[in-house]
């Protein structure tokens, strides 16, 4: 396909470059690695195959002022080079806070997209990743301009009142969630990480399911040192939110409840259980606490450990439109993984991790007490089983099954109109 023909796709997202992402991990005390590294890994893959043009609109991924230090987010133009070829990234200018925040993202997005896309030939659709209502609504706008398809890339559910909500918080948060379903149901295809997500958020629409996209370059074949089982403690590790809506409180009571000698429990991350793991720390000292770590550190961590554990809730209503990010990124270690089974993990994940039946710290206690006796080759034959079923999930194979879905609409599109 000749240059001038290839179709031309707006792409609405949260990309900017990896040192730039570095500046804000620094001074941001809840940082959005997770939706820097899925966005990125979706780029990779899509410029890989070199099928389409891409004309990309990012947003820097921050907290709300004064979580983030800085009121007013700047443009700015970046050029990226990926595979040897060099894209053009659009960053828009918006202020930091609250309501503000929504509203010159949408007007931001608005004029951009339109200066930036307008000219370009071939237009096919506008690509909007994440249930983030300032794009849903640049992306129905652009769609209906242009009369070309809205495709949603879904790695949450909208946003829901919880107990912290109150007041005219509550009611904004109502706002937002109808105004998303709303939003999500225009959409043409939907990309969604569970099944859940898209039957119910936007039913009888086409949609692919996609439930994590990983980097080949996180992928470590090494083989894992051999440890002194009479000398070396068990090492469990967790990295990730520090959320107790995770799970991560009852992880921390389990582990206390064996009141064992021979093993630590390592925990890297930020949220609001921070503030008590520090006195749990001080108590106990075979619980340690690392703060936040780079994520090139966090790979390596997650490689020397014996164990990773995630430990989810399964019982929230909102947790089948999930799939935990860490699954995959812990699978790629080659450390075995014990977690919850959430709806929206697929069944044949099964194969692959120590499964605990639920989040109960006496259930978590019982399985770590089993999985202690595992010997090193055990826990080798897991992970490395784990992470050969985790490289089907790469950037590439993923890029390929998200290219074969847009075209299959695409044509059906052109068929219909023919």
């Amino acid at each position: 396909m000749s240059r001038e023909s290839r179709k031309n796709y707006l792409f609405l997202g949260f990309a900017i470059p990896d040192e730039e992402m570095e500046k804000v991990f620094s001074i941001d005390n809840f940082p959005q690695v997770q939706t820097h590294k899925f966005n990125w890994n979706l780029i990779k893959g899509l410029e890989h195959f070199d099928e389409f043009d891409f004309t990309y609109i990012s947003a820097r991924p921050v907290t709300d002022y004064p979580i983030f230090s800085q009121k007013k987010i700047k443009k700015n133009k970046w050029d990226v080079n990926i595979d040897d070829k060099n894209i053009s990234i659009q960053e828009i200018p918006f202020l930091n806070c609250g309501l503000l925040k929504l509203a010159t993202r949408f007007f931001s997005t608005l004029f951009y997209s339109i200066k930036n896309y307008r000219l370009k030939p071939n237009k096919a659709g506008v690509i909007v990743y994440s249930v983030h209502i300032p794009y849903m609504i640049v992306g129905l706008i652009i769609s209906r301009i242009y009369k070309i398809d809205y495709i949603a890339i879904w790695t949450d559910p909208p946003a829901i009142s919880t107990n912290k909500d109150y007041g005219l918080k509550s009611k904004l948060r109502n706002i937002e969630l109808k105004l998303s379903k709303y939003l999500m149901k225009r959409a043409t295809k939907i990309i969604a990480l569970t099944k859940y997500l898209a039957e119910d958020f936007a039913p009888e629409k086409p949609y692919l399911v996609m439930e994590g996209i990983i980097d080949i370059g996180d992928i470590n074949y090494s083989t894992k040192r051999e440890k002194d089982c009479s000398r070396d403690p068990i090492k469990i590790v967790y990295t990730g939110s520090l959320e107790k809506r995770y799970g991560i409180q009852n992880i921390v009571d389990g582990f206390l409840s064996m009141e064992t000698k021979d093993a630590v429990l390592e925990i890297y991350g930020r949220g609001d259980f921070e503030d008590e793991l520090v006195s749990i720390m001080k108590l106990n000292h075979n619980v340690i606490y690392k703060g936040f770590v780079r994520n090139n550190e966090i790979l390596k961590i997650q490689r020397e450990a014996d164990f990773l554990i995630n430990a989810r809730s399964s019982e929230e209503e909102f947790v089948k439109y999930s799939f935990p990010s860490k699954t995959l990124e812990y699978m790629l270690s080659g450390t075995p993984l014990i977690t919850t089974m959430l709806p929206g993990i697929p069944e044949e994940y099964r194969d692959y991790v120590i499964v605990l039946d639920n989040n109960n710290p006496e259930v978590i206690a019982n399985k770590l007490q089993e999985v202690f006796k595992y010997s090193s080759y055990e826990r080798n034959h897991i992970g490395m089983k784990a992470l050969e079923f985790a490289k089907s999930k790469n950037y590439i194979s993923q890029a390929r099954r998200i290219i074969d879905f847009i075209e299959e609409g695409w044509r059906d599109v052109v068929e219909n109109e023919e």
